[in-house]
C-alpha cells in the first residue's frame, strides 16, 4: 500500500473533491512505466449507476420497516463496503450496511451496524483489471518494482471510481426524489482508510 499517496488522496476525498483526488492517481500511475494495470486511467464505472440506485432503494424499503417495526431505534445513515477486490479478482462485490447512530472520525463505529443487504452487487465493468490482479497473484509479478508501484496506485484508483459511482448515484436520486438520498452514505472498501461520506 503506498500510504501516502493514500493520504494525499484522503484529504481530498474528506473535501468531497474526488475529480482532484482521481486526476492525482490517474497522473501517479502515468509516471510509472506502462504495465497492464495502466488500462485503468479514464476509466470509471457509471455504466451501474442504474443497477446501484435500485440495489440501494431495495436495501432502503427493507430496512424502513425494519426500523419502523423496531421503535427504538431510527435509520440515519448507510454504509457500502466493497470486498477485498485485490485478492478475490474472481469477483467484485459491494454491500449495504444501516445505523441507527452515526459515531466519529475514526470509523470504529462502521463494525456497528443494525442491517445488512442479504445479497451483494456484483460491480461491472473493471472485469479486464480484475483478469490483471489474477496475472499479478498467481505468477508472482509483485517483485516486478513497476508492477508494484501500479498495483499501488491502482487500488486507490479503483475505490475513487466506486466512490464517484456513488456521488454520481446520489445526485441522479436527489433529483429524482428518492427518499434515500437524504441520508448520508459513507463508501469504501474492505481494510482501506479512505471513506468517503455523501450528505
Amino acid at each position: 500500500m503506498n500510504f501516502d499517496l493514500e493520504n494525499k488522496l484522503n484529504e481530498y476525498v474528506k473535501q468531497n473533491d474526488l475529480d482532484s483526488a482521481i486526476k492525482i492517481a490517474e497522473l501517479e500511475l502515468s509516471k510509472i512505466p506502462q504495465t497492464d494495470f495502466h488500462q485503468l486511467i479514464g476509466v470509471n464505472l457509471l455504466n451501474m449507476e442504474s443497477e446501484l440506485s435500485r440495489f440501494i432503494s431495495k436495501f432502503y424499503s427493507t430496512v424502513k420497516l425494519k426500523y419502523a417495526l423496531n421503535f427504538t431505534k431510527k435509520l440515519n445513515a448507510f454504509y457500502c463496503e466493497m470486498n477485498g477486490f485485490t485478492i478475490n479478482y474472481d469477483r467484485w462485490f459491494i454491500d449495504l450496511f444501516s445505523f441507527s447512530e452515526i459515531g466519529q472520525e475514526d470509523y470504529e463505529w462502521l463494525a456497528d451496524f443494525e442491517y445488512h443487504t442479504g445479497q451483494d452487487l456484483t460491480l461491472k465493468g473493471f472485469e479486464n483489471l480484475q483478469k490483471v490482479y489474477e496475472d499479478v497473484y498467481k505468477n508472482k509479478k509483485l517483485e516486478i518494482p513497476e508492477i508494484e508501484q501500479s498495483y499501488e496506485v491502482a487500488e486507490l484508483l479503483v475505490i475513487l471510481r466506486l466512490q464517484e459511482l456513488f456521488r454520481e448515484t446520489y445526485k441522479n436520486a436527489q433529483a429524482n426524489g428518492l427518499k434515500w438520498s437524504n441520508y448520508p452514505m459513507f463508501v469504501s472498501a474492505h481494510d482501506y482508510e479512505m471513506i468517503y461520506r455523501i450528505n
